[in-house]
């Protein structure tokens, strides 16, 4: 689960990294706009609160000198949709002065289980450019914590004093593990001439840990949630509506991503990614195909399945139980089956009318055609 930056913000504010004056403004305080950001000092930032990425680059991020210039930047982003999700929420923040800006970051990783440590003298909007040879990496091992030469080494690396980085570093620390979070990251991390701001996150929660820590952002996460995603997390699916009006559907995120990027580099517009997961049985992907053949813009679907716990013959059976019951017959259905049981899955395919692929390349040709 994508925290949104404000969820964000009070994590850190709770463990004690400082954070710039900042109020939030949703949809319905929109008549009490210019009431509440009189509570911040000028000059402004005006961001709109998504759970994605990138809204910097889509100026969703606007610097404001005057009250009048916040609420007619924050007004026209409340409501706006942006990347399939509406902007529900925008956060006025103090524009601080910024000498430095710097990037840190922590997340949980599994080979080998651990904790990354990144930081980078070069923070903000093109990080990855800006940090290229310059990214300092530190694994922290979950049993013996976040140690002293770890924070010396950061903080020699991003120009600052060890006691100076060192609350910070304790704190996103603390955060990771009290709030079950896969990913904590401060881009960019200011220095000014009060000391280090942290004033622009994101985090990334594990929305299955059952933290109770996590229950108001949850609840706010599944209050928001359409009929598509809705009926995804019933499945356990992960699900992500696109602009276009050919749904991906494969059992893994890896191959259903490689899926979606080839039927675009191919002239296709994806309108759908869907993720079945590994093990998928007959009930799963006949449940995955429907909600695809559910959403009125898509037109035709890949399935993109590589056999190996999923096998191919019960994907096979969900697909054509779907095909029987969901009652779209104009809309194409391609599907590339490869691995365990594969022949079996081939025979239910053609038996109910569908010839199914062997290669990503054949399926993708024949979809965007």
């Amino acid at each position: 689960m994508i925290l949104y930056e404000f969820e964000a913000k009070r994590i850190l504010e709770e463990v004690g990294i400082p954070t710039e004056a900042s109020v939030l403004v949703s949809e319905g305080d929109a008549d009490r706009l210019r009431e509440l950001a009189s509570r911040v000092p000028g000059p402004y930032v005006v961001k709109a609160q998504l759970r994605q990425w990138g809204r910097g680059k889509a100026g969703l991020v606007r610097f404001a000198d005057t009250l009048d210039e916040v609420e007619r930047i924050a007004r026209g982003m409340l409501g706006l949709e942006w990347g399939g999700e509406r902007v529900r929420y925008v956060l006025v923040s103090e524009r601080v002065r910024v000498l430095r800006e710097l990037y840190l970051s922590m997340m949980v990783v599994g080979s080998p289980p651990g904790v990354l440590l990144l930081a980078s003298g070069a923070g903000g909007v093109e990080v990855e450019e800006r940090a290229r040879g310059g990214l300092l990496a530190i694994r922290i091992d979950p049993f013996e914590g976040l140690r002293d030469y770890m924070v010396r080494r950061a903080a020699k690396h991003l120009g600052l004093q060890a006691d100076e980085l060192a609350p910070l570093l304790k704190g996103m620390y603390r955060a990771l593990w009290e709030y079950s979070l896969l990913l904590l990251e401060l881009n960019p991390l200011a220095v000014t001439d009060r000391g280090l701001v942290a004033i622009d996150r994101k985090a990334v929660a594990d929305e299955d840990s059952g933290n109770s820590r996590l229950s108001e952002f949850l609840s706010r996460y599944e209050g928001e949630l359409g009929d598509l995603q809705r009926e995804a997390r019933r499945w356990g699916f992960a699900a992500v509506p696109l602009e276009g009006e050919i749904a991906v559907v494969g059992n893994g995120a890896g191959l259903t991503m490689a899926a979606l990027d080839a039927v675009a580099d191919a002239g296709g517009r994806p309108g759908l990614f869907l993720d079945l997961g590994g093990g998928a049985s007959a009930d799963r992907v006949k449940a995955a195909l429907k909600l695809a053949l559910s959403q009125p813009r898509i037109r035709r679907v890949l399935v993109n399945v590589l056999g190996g716990i999923t096998r191919c013959d019960e994907v096979a059976r969900g697909l054509v139980e779907a095909l029987r019951e969901a009652g779209r017959s104009g809309v194409k259905v391609v599907v590339r089956l490869s691995g365990f049981m594969e022949e079996e899955g081939r025979r239910i395919l053609e038996e109910a009318g569908l010839k199914p692929c062997g290669m990503l390349e054949e399926a993708v040709v024949e979809v965007v055609s």
